[in-house]
């Protein structure tokens, strides 16, 4: 008995020897542990003070660069990346190469309050004596900046006041086209689920069905647009200019297409010179009234431009592909010598 007694008394001193440094080591975890939440924290504080700093340089240079052009930094954005894409020529529309010679304006709008056939449209272009005008549908103002991107470089298409159906076609295709651009970029742009992403990824899946001449999107195009769809050719987009245009957007798709690293770029109507607008006369209003109006698949087709070579057709060996004349093995006078 005195035995265990005696041990009892051992154990519990040895016990109250250890407690103390137990308690010793357990404290100093803590400490451990409250330093380095500290330093994580203070570490995160810092982060973020640089990661503020570097949007506000950002947002300031953007500013300085954009503001001729828009207020909007989500804007800004979206024209930096077109800026570093093929559609740069489409950028440099936008900073003043164009008709007008100036910068275009783009800001967000309501445009059903513009007019109510304009609601579910998601940008236009509107030209002024100021110069040229995109708005973007206010709605789309949280969509992705790729996305949006995507919608101002097509409207740059339209300059003037004058629409055909070669260039919404053209200006629809090249929209799918950039969107099909950044989504090789970033595959996952295409789970969005904004409007504005639903729309993009609808018109890329209609330009992929024949990507070679956008066969859906004209048929779209005319069945969308019943005022027009009968007016093939507009300035800047006769069918020589329209067919040029769209065969550097398909060659650019099959680069893109086959090239997945992105050491080459392909662009697009890079440094195009800028469309000089003719002033239009009575009589020019009227033959255009005229022709406008003509209400036939086979009588509407456009009254060809003056060229000076007839190109034979691969249908027709006696007809031109251009204007359709019978070939007597001479070519029409150039009349502007």
């Amino acid at each position: 008995m005195k035995k265990i007694i005696f041990g009892l008394i051992i154990c519990l001193g040895l016990m109250n020897i250890q407690m103390p440094v137990f308690a010793d080591n357990t404290k100093d975890i803590a400490k451990t542990q409250a330093k380095a939440r500290k330093a994580e924290i203070k570490a995160k504080k810092a982060h973020a003070k640089v990661e503020a700093r570097a949007r506000k340089a950002e947002i300031k240079a953007l500013k300085k660069t954009y503001k001729k052009v828009t207020g909007e930094v989500a804007i800004m954005r979206a024209l930096e990346l077109m800026k570093n894409s093929p559609a740069i020529g489409a950028y440099g529309k936008i900073m003043g190469d164009n008709p007008k010679l100036k910068p275009m304006k783009i800001s967000y709008k309501n445009l059903g309050i513009m007019n109510v056939n304009y609601r579910n449209y998601n940008a236009l272009s509107e030209a002024k004596l100021g110069g040229i005008h995109i708005y973007v549908n206010s709605k789309h103002k949280n969509a992705p900046i790729e996305a949006q991107s995507a919608a101002i470089a097509g409207v740059t298409a339209h300059v003037d006041k004058k629409e055909s159906v070669n260039e919404l076609v053209y200006a629809k295709t090249l929209e799918a086209f950039l969107w099909n651009y950044y989504l090789k970029k970033n595959p996952d742009l295409k789970k969005d689920n904004s409007t504005l992403t639903l729309r993009e990824n609808h018109l890329l899946y209609l330009y992929k069905q024949y990507p070679r001449n956008s066969r859906e999107i004209v048929n779209t195009v005319r069945k969308q647009r019943q005022d027009i769809k009968y007016i093939w050719e507009s300035t800047g987009y006769t069918h020589r200019e329209y067919a040029d245009k769209m065969g550097k957007i398909y060659e650019a798709y099959l680069a893109v297409e086959n090239l997945p690293d992105e050491k080459f770029m392909p662009v697009l109507d890079y440094n195009e010179e800028p469309v000089e607008i003719p002033a239009i006369t009575e009589e020019d209003k009227e033959t255009q009234f005229i022709q406008e109006h003509i209400r036939s698949d086979v009588k509407a087709k456009p009254v060809p431009e003056d060229h000076y070579i007839h190109q034979v057709s691969d249908d027709n060996q006696e007809r031109c592909e251009i204007c359709g004349c019978p070939i007597n093995n001479e070519a029409p006078k150039n009349t502007e010598e």
